[in-house]
Parts: structure tokens; sequence; C-alpha cells
């Protein structure tokens, strides 16, 4: 045990690298949104804001025309910074290259498994339990598919995971004077960031800066007080927030020929404008999709999303689903239900704590019922998931009559996630398999 106390972390990291590196490049074909979301890195990265591309441009792309875009602006209805880091990765290893485009969602889903590691260790208040976290969103199929696809979720649930950490360490020293919150201003920076990838950060900050008001309110009754505590959490984040999202629009700002940058001389105020026709767009997206998938039942995984399928021969198919490992996610869904059921009854710090990330990352799209959503969005709740079922085991682990028996079957579960992990691993990678084969992973007929 000794071994795995000093190198556990150190081999989980192993599988996370292996599984998210291992032929990233394929396919070399912009699948799902890696048709916006690469293309537009490119040009963001080549004119300070994104341009638009000619009809049928993808295979050009592929085949390494890479710079046959227009001069007219496109219109994007997310923020720029994760296509920023995109196009790190594009610019270190060419644009010509699939692995270039994915290169740095597959570097921050490695450091996402670190991440949770860190925060599970200050959650569960366990060394052990946060590497049987790790271990679980190192093998999971979500995180393995989001780290090797160029969309901008993974960079989204990274920033706000780490805003979430930097919220706990400001607790840690929560009685500080108000010119010594150094965590407190970094939370507001990385939730910023978070918001400068997808709008939703927003929600992670609203919850966060909430969490540290009510928590200071418990502790601290006198209402003067607590209208203090509120005004320097709001004082201390939220400006900052703003100043690291609007930064993120640098290139829009400074490069003329954005879309919308000309209509207004004020290019501030040409700015909001465009965030109000983006926010329109957004709140009445209901265009059918054959992968949307309802809110309700995203704890569940009934509808996760094929972001590429084709057959690679005669009865042989290549597959690249977003599938989470069955076991993790059922006995996830059962262990955040039973997390939330004992907190009314008994409400415990843990507990909280990882309720929160679901009042940030899942509660607020329960508003959105109507809208056109997808599975994969879970991925900025998957580390509270399984922190969840973590916590589970715990508990049973230290009231059982048995704790000996009870960690059999937490020894067990980690076995069989594990080596259905290895069975689902194809449909992740994309490796060619049997058409026979790829049929057997698709145990629900609304997987397929």
């Amino acid at each position: 045990m000794k071994l795995l106390d000093r190198f556990g972390i150190w081999a989980i990291m192993a599988v996370a690298a292996v599984t998210r590196l291992w032929n990233l490049g394929y396919p070399h074909k912009l699948i799902f949104d890696e048709t916006y979301y690469v293309k537009d890195a490119w040009t963001l990265s080549s004119a300070g804001h994104e341009l638009a591309w000619p009809k049928d441009a993808n295979k050009a792309f592929e085949s390494g025309d890479v710079n046959s875009f227009l001069s007219d602006p496109s219109y994007v209805v997310h923020p720029p910074l994760g296509k920023w880091l995109i196009a790190l990765g594009m610019r270190a290893f060419g644009a010509e290259n699939s692995f270039g485009w994915r290169i740095s969602a597959a570097l921050f889903g490695i450091a996402l498994v670190f991440l949770s590691y860190v925060v599970a260790k200050r959650v569960l208040r366990s060394h052990r339990w946060a590497l049987f976290v790790a271990l679980l969103l190192a093998i999971d199929g979500e995180a393995i598919v989001l780290s090797r696809v160029s969309i901008l979720d993974g960079f989204l649930a990274f920033f706000a995971l780490l805003g979430f950490y930097f919220m706990l360490r400001d607790g840690e020293g929560s009685q500080a004077p108000l010119w010594r919150r150094p965590w407190l201003l970094a939370m507001g920076a990385t939730l910023g960031a978070a918001s400068a990838i997808k709008w939703s950060g927003l929600y992670f900050l609203a919850a966060f800066c909430l969490y540290v008001v009510v928590r200071y309110a418990i502790d601290n009754r006198k209402p003067l007080k607590i209208a203090y505590k509120a005004a320097t959490t709001f004082a201390l984040t939220v400006p900052l927030a703003i100043v690291t999202y609007v930064i993120s629009w640098t290139g829009w700002l400074v490069t003329p020929g954005g879309y919308g940058r000309d209509k207004n001389s004020n290019p501030f105020i040409a700015l909001w404008e465009y965030h109000v026709q983006a926010y329109k767009f957004h709140v009445g997206l209901t265009t059918p999709h054959d992968y949307s998938a309802n809110p309700l039942t995203w704890l569940f995984m009934t509808r996760p999303t094929s972001f590429f399928y084709e057959p690679c021969g005669q009865g042989c198919a290549t597959a690249v689903t977003a599938l989470g490992n069955p076991l993790i996610w059922w006995v996830g869904a059962v262990a955040v239900l039973t997390v939330l059921f004992t907190w009314f009854a008994r409400p415990d710090r843990a507990g909280t704590l990882i309720l929160l990330g679901f009042v940030g990352g899942y509660l607020p799209w329960l508003g959105y019922l109507s809208r056109t959503v997808f599975e994969f969005y879970t991925i900025v709740f998957l580390p509270f998931t399984l922190m969840a079922i973590a916590l589970v085991f715990q508990r049973a682990v230290r009231d059982a009559y048995s704790p000996k028996r009870v960690r059999g079957w937490v020894y067990a579960f980690t076995g069989s996630a594990i080596a259905l992990s290895i069975f689902f691993a194809p449909i992740w990678m994309g490796i060619d398999i049997p058409y026979w084969y790829w049929l057997a992973h698709m145990w629900l007929p609304s997987w397929i």
C-alpha cells in the first residue's frame, strides 16, 4: 500500500496520458463540432477574429489547404478563449496536422485528472479516495473522448474545477482581511476564463460566490457583517471575472473586420450588441438534432453523442462515441441521489461541496428543457459525480459492521470498471472493429 500511496497518482496519470494521446490524430477528419472550433481557431490566430470559409471547406482543410478562408467575418456564438487554446496546438504542430488540432484538448484532459485528485483530496480528506476519483476519471469514456476531440467543453470543465479548487483554498483562510484573499481573486479570474470559453461558466461563478457568502453567514449571523461579506466577495470576484472575460476578446476589439465590430464607433458598445444577439440565439436554440439529450436524462446517460462513425471495410466500423463507462455512470447516478437525499436529512461539508458542483454545472440546465443540448455537457460536473461515488463508498466503509467486506465491494467495483473501460475503449478511441463488436457495445437502443 505504501507503493500505492507514493506512486499511485503517477500510474493513474500515465493511464490518462496513454488513453488521451495514443493515435490522437485519428481520424484525420473534422468530426462533430470540430468543423466550427478548429477552423475558427485557425482564423482567430491568423486575423484576431473568426473568418468565414467557403462552402464545403472541410475536405480542403483536411487535405492541407488550411488558408482558403474568406475575408468575410464569421458569426460565432461562443467566446474566444477556448479557440485560442486550440490555436496554440495548431501553431505548435501545424494546422495541417490533426494531432495539432487536438493536442490542447488532450493536455487539458490529462490535467483535469490530476486536478480532480487534488480537489478530491481536499473534499474527501483522504489521499486514497482521491486516487480512486482520479482513476475513475482517467478511465471514463466521456472524459477520454472529450480529451480527444477539439471542442470547448473539456476546457470549460478544467477551468470550472480549478475555480472550485481556489474556492476551497480560500475557505481554509476565510477569516483573512480583505486585502489578503489571493485565492478568492484567483477564483474570480479563473471563472472569468471559464466564462470566456462558454457562458455556462457564469453559473459556476454565481454558485461559488453564493457559497462563500452563505458559509460565512452560517458562522456569523450579524446582518451587517454578512452584507459586508457579500459586498467584498462580489468586489473581489465579479469585476476581475469581467476583466478576464473582456481580455479574451482583445483580438476582436483591436483588429478591424470582426463580425459586428464596425456597428458602433465604441468597440465596447459594439461588443455588447454582439452579445445581445448571441444571447438571443442561445435561448432560442431549439433546432432538432439526432443526438440532442434532455437534461433530465443526463445522469443516466440515455443518449450519448456519436462524434464519428464510419464503415472501414466489409463488416468493419470505426467510431468515436462520447459514451461514459456504464458502471461508473449508473453507480454515479445512484451515488449523487444518495448524497442529495442524505444531505437533506443531515447536511455535511463533503456532501455540500459535491452538490455545489451540480448547482453550478447541472441545475441551471433544468431551466432549458426545450433547448437543443447534448449529453457531453455533463463533463463539467463529472468530477463531482465521481466524488459522490467515493463519498458513498467512504461512508459505507466507515459505518459498516464489516469494513473489510465493504472494501471488497469497492475493489470489485473498481476492477469491473477497469474491465468495462477496456471493453469500450475501441469506440472511444476510433479503433477499427468488426461491426458485430461495435453493436455489442450498444446496450440501449438510444445509444445508436
